[in-house]
């Protein structure tokens, strides 16, 4: 896993005693010193590798060096979704290839950290799948031959994020305040509601970065293919330019995740914020 010499430092300033289990994953040579693979990385490598123009280095990925990256640099090095075994994943993106078949949306895995190998011929380990690699079952059936088949899979999904699709267009029916009003409250819910109930719409999901405003029914497709969003919220009744574009999401994908919220009970938002995440994190081919 490759991380820039910047990151580094801001690693080692914000957790000055904590074992971050930083090694080099691969020799590094210079006139005046040299790393070996596996040797710790440490704060005073760092002005070393600057004066050797050396900008970014890359280092063993290990889940606690992972939790570390991940709690100081959360949209970079975004939290897994999930774990999978390798016959798990082998189903899964098996699966994935089928759904693809009646999707334009061509969904697959991203890789959460480094899965390595063995090069028999120098004796030493390769990375076989690198972090934030995409995985579909044919690159899968290219390289699962070279991994370990009692290898774990930290993973995540295509897609992430989610669409408030309240029409804001002066063509609309109802009040321009109202319908102003109703995209600014399930914004603010989906935003601010973690920190008041502690409630996780998926491990990975940002609420201050994943979640997309659409305000005019014919951006709503492009917004979708973009933005590769999970789940399509859709704040009133629906009416004939929601209809329309929404059917026109459909027609480019099957499978797309909605939910129809025209009215909010401010008394229970506990419940919506389980109702996001309940549709949020199914598939509707299963």
């Amino acid at each position: 896993m490759k991380l820039s010499l910047e990151q580094l430092e801001r690693l080692f300033e914000r957790y000055p005693n904590a074992e971050l289990d930083l090694k080099y994953f691969e020799k590094i040579s210079l006139k005046s010193q040299k790393f070996l693979t596996a040797d710790l990385v440490l704060k005073g490598h760092l002005d070393v590798l600057r004066q050797n123009r050396i900008d970014e280095i890359e280092v063993f990925y290990t889940p606690l060096m992972y939790d570390f990256i991940s709690q100081e640099f959360p949209e970079l090095f975004r939290k897994p979704y999930g774990k999978f075994g390798f016959m798990e994943m082998d189903r899964h993106l098996e699966m994935l290839e089928e759904v693809n078949t009646h999707s334009h949306r061509k969904r697959f895995i991203i890789q959460v950290g480094d899965v390595y190998g063995i090069d028999h011929s120098e004796g030493k380990r390769v990375t076989v799948l690198g972090h934030d690699e995409k995985l579909n079952y044919r690159k899968w059936n290219t390289i699962k031959r070279d991994i370990n088949k009692n290898q774990q899979f930290l993973y995540r999904h295509s897609e992430w994020g989610i669409i408030v699709f309240v029409n804001l267009s002066l063509t609309a029916d109802e009040g321009y305040v109202e319908r102003f009003k109703k995209n600014m409250d399930l914004i603010s819910i989906l935003v601010s509601r973690k920190k008041e109930c502690n409630e996780d719409i998926a491990p990975d999901f940002l609420p201050t970065s994943d979640v997309i405003s659409v305000t005019e029914p014919e951006k709503l497709l492009s917004e979708y293919v973009s933005s590769n969003a999970r789940l399509i919220i859709i704040g009133e009744n629906l009416n004939d330019s929601y209809k329309k574009a929404l059917l026109d999401v459909r027609r480019y994908d099957k499978f797309v995740r909605m939910m129809v919220v025209p009215a909010l009970d401010h008394r229970n938002l506990d419940h919506f914020i389980k109702q996001v995440k309940l549709v949020y994190n199914s598939d509707r081919w299963s």
